[in-house]
């Protein structure tokens, strides 16, 4: 804002003429034209290309060469046998997950939002490391963890029960834990807006505790709902824990058959497509349920003028003590387990000299991935950011842009993995193989999010910003660097680092299109995994957990110590 106030007013010269007025609109619109050409260049490579020909070979196989007949066979063979098992699972276990996500979620919410609990801020903090910590990096410590050689090989019946977690109870603990936040986050928003006169009104009635606690239910209920639906969907989506826990256990879900039909030999697209098909059939009744709770959202508003947020409950000292407990549990069990069982795999008495030896190809597979996720997550910033603007400005592009933001962020990202697969392994298109695909499909993936996360600061930008701007005479790319991007500094950061430790992690993609030779590291980790080679899948979750802990602290000190104050101090605002 500072260049505003002291910018000079523009003020007509003599190089300013009708004629030069004229080439300058005329080189504005053709800039604007070849803007929007290669916008749309980039969203046909990116989505609807691959997307389009994927999902559409479930009824049309050949399509990508030029042949448009018709069968339904694709259809048949995903009803019966394999495909349809793994759908069945997936069903269970995304309404088992959604089940238990959501009273333990709001338990945390309730516990840090309406309670005097001591360290409650603790549980956000707890939250937000369950939210970052990879699925598979949970799952991954449950299986060191129930290894024959792992932390408890001394203790038997320990070890005994440690292995029932690989399989159907395993993946239906880890992905409880990795919705949790979701739920959580969602409910906060809710609790932290209670209304006290609810509980006015409840005793000047003389409810029953078991009546409030109904009217208290059912002001929650578009969250609960959103809630649940973050939560189921997102179970359908995932395919790390079952590829980490089910392929080793015989368990299938739907993802994995989808990884199965575009992996194995023959290569079946079509299958793959049609079982994509119902896996997103699935996801529709969650959408539609929150769709109908959120409508009778507006009987439960509570926040208005007059709003007074609800007395916070007081816990004695026991109840002090009994909840502190299964907190302090609950975190060492869901991110203290999984870390010892990794880090006492990792440097067993082995010598140091042989343990340095090993490090060679984990390092190199941490430095691919993190070379690769710096690339895309700057690509997918430069990206992200004017689909931000445009859904963010009034009108049908903005409405269409999210719309389908939001259908790219419940698509499982095997099925775009997939979908890469078939449209750039073409005559006319041959990318398989190479990194350019991979960080493709890594910009594909991260765009959807990175633009959520950029919607609400670019949504506050008053366009009278703008207008001073050009008041004083400056030229839209100085409006950009002098007062957009100073206010959007910090946004920009966070999304763009978030976007780098999403990529750096990811894996249905890494699997699909990795160059031979070449293991990101979420691949690689599945293979040592794979083949049993406990000790190195153990040092790669260790290192490449603190490689990108440490790439994470660096990156913020970076952005403090080199961005201008100015920047930092208005971008906070």
């Amino acid at each position: 804002m500072t260049a505003l106030l002291h910018a000079k007013p523009w003020r007509p010269d003599a190089s300013t003429t009708p004629g030069t007025s004229g080439q300058l609109t005329q080189l504005r619109r053709w800039a604007v034209r070849l803007g929007l050409l290669l916008a749309a260049a980039v969203f046909v490579a990116l989505w609807a290309y691959p997307l389009l020909g994927f999902l559409l070979s479930a009824v049309f196989p050949q399509v990508l060469r030029g042949d448009a007949r018709p069968t339904l066979a694709s259809f048949a063979h995903a009803f019966q046998g394999y495909e349809l098992h793994a759908l069945f699972n997936s069903l269970w276990v995304a309404l088992a997950v959604g089940l238990l996500a959501l009273p333990l979620g709001l338990w945390l919410a309730w516990l840090r939002e309406r309670t005097d609990l001591r360290g409650r801020s603790g549980i956000e903090a707890g939250v937000w490391l369950l939210l970052i910590f990879p699925d598979f990096f949970l799952a991954s410590g449950w299986m060191l963890l129930a290894a024959p050689i792992g932390p408890l090989a001394a203790w038997p019946a320990a070890l005994h029960a440690a292995q029932q977690l690989l399989g159907p109870m395993g993946i239906v603990l880890t992905l409880v834990l990795k919705v949790v936040p979701y739920v959580f986050l969602v409910a906060q928003g809710s609790l932290r807006h209670t209304s006290a006169a609810q509980q006015e009104a409840a005793r000047v009635h003389g409810l029953s505790r078991l009546w409030w606690l109904r009217l208290a239910l059912a002001a929650l209920l578009p969250a609960l709902a959103a809630g649940f639906a973050i939560a189921y969907a997102e179970s359908l989506r995932n395919f790390a824990v079952v590829a980490t826990l089910g392929a080793s256990s015989g368990f299938t879900m739907g993802t994995y058959a989808i990884y199965q039909a575009v992996n194995g030999m023959p290569l079946n697209f079509p299958l793959a497509a049609a079982t994509s098909w119902l896996l997103l059939a699935l996801v529709a009744p969650a959408l539609i349920l929150q769709h109908r709770v959120g409508q009778r959202a507006r009987q439960s508003q509570t926040l208005g003028g007059k709003h007074r947020p609800a007395a916070r409950v007081r816990l004695g000292r026991g109840a002090q003590l009994i909840q502190g407990a299964v907190l302090v549990a609950l975190g060492a069990f869901a991110l203290g387990l999984p870390t010892f069982a990794a880090l006492g795999v990792a440097w067993p008495r082995a010598g140091w000299a042989q343990i340095g030896a090993a490090l060679q190809p984990l390092i190199a597979a941490i430095g691919y991935s993190l070379q690769l996720a710096l690339i895309a997550a700057s690509i997918t910033v430069c990206i992200a950011l004017p689909v931000a603007w445009l859904i963010a400005r009034p009108g049908r592009v903005g409405r269409l842009l999210d719309v389908a933001l939001l259908a790219m962020m419940a698509l499982p990202l095997i099925v775009l993995a997939a979908a890469y697969l078939q449209a750039y392994n073409q005559p006319y298109a041959p990318l398989y193989g190479g990194s350019l695909l991979l960080g493709m499909a890594y910009v594909a993936l991260a765009v959807p999010a990175t633009s959520r996360v950029l919607m609400g600061p670019v949504a506050q930008l008053h366009r009278s910003l703008a207008d001073a701007a050009r008041v004083h005479g400056l030229s839209r790319l100085q409006t950009l660097r002098h007062v957009h991007l100073p206010l959007l500094s910090g946004a920009l950061f966070y999304g763009w680092l978030l976007a780098v430790l999403s990529i750096a992690f990811e894996l249905p993609a890494s699997e699909l299109l990795y160059p031979a030779g070449h293991p990101p590291l979420a691949v690689a980790l599945l293979q040592y995994a794979g083949g049993f080679q406990l000790h190195q899948q153990a040092r790669l979750q260790v290192l490449g957990m603190a490689v990108l802990l440490a790439f994470a602290l660096l990156a913020r000190w970076v952005y403090g110590r080199f961005t201008p104050l100015a920047w930092r101090q208005i971008g906070q605002h």
